[in-house]
This record gives structure tokens, sequence and C-alpha cells, in this order.
């Protein structure tokens, strides 16, 4: 063998070797996480969700880069991270969010998109079912079990008529949640009175008017900024000594007396389950969304005395989880 064939052959070598080890080099994903603001619930979720990215065998700075941008309740950096997510170089986004999910769907039709922390995908402009979506996006949904939460209210309030509620109207979901409240408390005789606030400082003296307006009862829907001053509810319905109902289990860590609903953390955790299959090449259309299912029992017994609720023995023992 000449020279140069000898040459030739040992840089095909060392080419192939290249090659080969490249092969068990994992291949870096950037995924970037839009968040609407900074609340508990938020936090639970983004938890959830990074928990399970590691336990799926991504890990931060060895084969994923992760991007977290919040907005902080400012509806034009909504619009600046889903522009920024969408024309820049990642590989798939995750919105934590309504808001967060319908700017980055009306900015791109070919970056992939999980969401969870929405109440209806379908409002917000993801498909027209569970199946029939728009091919870049799947996720969590997590609409509220008011279902069950309106039967538990009756059965520890048999003689109630009216609960009150607080809701955002520039928030889709908000206002979204205020009908479905509306509908299922009316086929069970029961008014609904709300108020409306716009920012967390309108928050106490909303809640104040509504402790005032001859209500039975607090049933506070889920929305950002609700969450975000939700302290101020509970002051509210301290003060005025009535029952404080929610969908959130750190709703009730926080005072409410009974919550009816979803592990956030749980939520980010599944929405997280669906990444892999994407990064790995699965097809967001073929990923039917799924929603949230198993609402969790949630009591505080301390705020259930001040709030002057008495919860039998029995509901206790069906808690999924107590806080004495």
């Amino acid at each position: 063998m000449t020279r140069s064939c000898k040459i030739i052959c040992l840089f095909f070598c060392i080419v192939w070797l290249f090659l080969s080890s490249c092969e068990n080099v994992p291949e870096t994903y950037t995924i970037g996480i839009a968040e609407f603001n900074e609340s508990p619930m938020n936090a639970e979720t983004e938890k959830g969700l990074l928990d399970c990215l590691r336990d799926s065998g991504y890990v931060e700075g060895k084969n994923v880069k992760i991007l977290i941008q919040n907005a902080q309740g400012d509806f034009p950096t909504v619009n600046a991270i889903a522009r920024n997510f969408t024309t820049g170089r990642i590989n798939l986004i995750c919105c934590l969010s309504t808001q967060n999910l319908q700017n980055c769907l009306n900015m791109s039709s070919s970056v992939p998109i999980v969401f969870t922390s929405v109440a209806n995908p379908i409002l917000a402009g993801a498909g027209r079912s569970v199946t029939d979506h728009r091919p870049n996006v799947t996720g969590i949904a997590t609409r509220s079990p008011f279902d069950e939460t309106i039967a538990l209210i009756r059965e520890l309030l048999p003689q109630v008529k009216v609960v009150g509620t607080i809701y955002t109207p520039s928030e889709m979901n908000s206002e979204y949640y205020l009908e479905c409240l509306k509908s299922v408390a009316e086929r069970n005789g029961i008014q609904v009175v709300a108020i409306s606030v716009n920012t967390t400082s309108d928050l106490a003296d909303a809640a104040t008017a509504l402790v005032g307006k001859n209500i039975d009862a607090v049933y506070q829907i889920s929305d950002n900024l609700t969450n975000l001053g939700f302290e101020a509810i509970v002051k509210a319905a301290n003060q005025a000594s009535l029952p404080l109902f929610c969908n959130q289990s750190t709703e009730v860590e926080r005072g409410a007396s009974v919550g009816v609903g979803w592990d956030f953390y749980e939520a980010g955790y599944a929405a997280g389950k669906l990444v892999p299959q994407i990064l790995r090449g699965v097809k967001p259309a073929g990923i039917p969304i799924q929603y949230m299912t198993g609402a969790k029992v949630t009591l505080n017994l301390a705020a259930a005395e001040i709030q002057r609720l008495i919860i039998p023995e029995a509901i206790i023992a069906k808690a999924d989880r107590v806080i004495r």
C-alpha cells in the first residue's frame, strides 16, 4: 500500500471514530418556559415541570438549556416573551398560563408548544377539540371541578343560597370560570354575586365589598390576579366569619377553609411528561389534549374555625389532605 493510500485510510478511520463517538453524545435542546406572573400556583406548576424533565433525563447544562421568562403580570411583556420564543432558537415552548398560550399560538404555527394551567385551551385558540387541535400544540388543561365543589358546599352548608366571588375581566380564563360557576350554581339553586377587579391593589376593597353582600360563603374562582393577592380575600372572609372555598390546594394553605381541585405540581409534572415525546420526534398533533382528573379535597381546620365552618368528621376522614 502506498504512503498516500495509508494516509487516506487513516483519515477515514479517524472520521469514523469521531462520528461513532458522537452517536453517544446527547443532543442539546433549548426549552422556553413562558409564565405570566409570580404566584404560589405558578411556582408549584414550574417545579412539577422541571422535576419531570430532570426525572426524564433532561439535565440543565448537560443536554438541555432551559430559559424561564416571567411577564410579572404585564401584558406587553407576555407578547414580548412570545415573540422572543417563537423567533429564537427554541426547540419547544412550555406555556404556563392562558395568556402565554394565546400569544405563542398567535405568533407561531410551527414551534412545538406544551401548555398547562390553562382552563379552556379551545377557547384560547388551541383547536376545536382535544383531538382536533392545531398541529404544533398539546398540553394539560386544568378546568376547575365546579360540580364537585358546589356539591361539597351544599353538603357543608345545606341552607346555602348565595355565594360570592371576585373575577378579573382582563383574564379570559377568569371570565370563563365565572360563567362556569354561575351555570353549575344555578342548577343547584344557588345565586352567584361577583365583583370585578383589575389590579391586586383593588383586591382588599373588592373583598370587603363582597363579604358585605349578604352572601353565605365565598367561592373564589381561580385566576392569576386573585391567586397573587389571595391573602386579601382570606382577611375579608375571616373578619366576616364567612367560609372560604377555592379550587387550589395552595390557597387552602394560605387560609381558605376548603379546596377542591388540582395539585398544580402534578399538573406541571403531567405537562413535563409530554415534552420528551415531542423532543424525540412525536408530533404534537398526534398527542390529544388532556384534562386533569381526580380532584382532591384539602381542608384547613384552623381556617374553618375562624370562618365558623363546621366540618363533620366523616368529611375530614375522606379528605385527601387535612391542615390542622
